[in-house]
């Protein structure tokens, strides 16, 4: 039985259980609903123009958005999401003003390329 120890069987990670999966998915799920609706109330944004996918937290942004104020506003609002993790911009950036408003919460009420 020794030997088998330097094969990789006590290093394995033990499956994720059915419900398991089920509340991951869930959760996933209630995290695009609410990227969803904020990136839809965004004026700078606007319905339809960024689809959002999750997986385990890790939130894509794909799509096009005028201008990188807007850009920063998505993934703000992105972040701002209970239970992200992360957020991968893989948004097209079209022409657009470097500034916009931002509903977002935030220090300041516009959203620039500076941080």
């Amino acid at each position: 039985m020794m030997a088998m120890a330097g094969c990789g069987f006590l290093n394995q990670k033990p499956k994720d259980t059915p419900a398991q999966i089920a509340a991951r998915a869930s959760e996933d799920a209630r995290i695009v609903r609410e990227v969803d609706a904020r990136l839809a109330a965004e004026p700078s944004i606007g319905a339809g123009r960024v689809r959002v996918a999750v997986e385990r937290g890790e939130v894509g942004l794909f799509g096009s958005v005028a201008g990188f104020g807007a850009l920063k506003c998505a993934e703000r609002n992105a972040e701002l999401v209970h239970g992200v993790r992360l957020v991968i911009d893989q948004l097209v950036l079209d022409p657009g003003p470097k500034d916009v408003r931002c509903l977002a919460p935030r220090g300041a009420a516009a959203v620039n390329g500076s941080r």
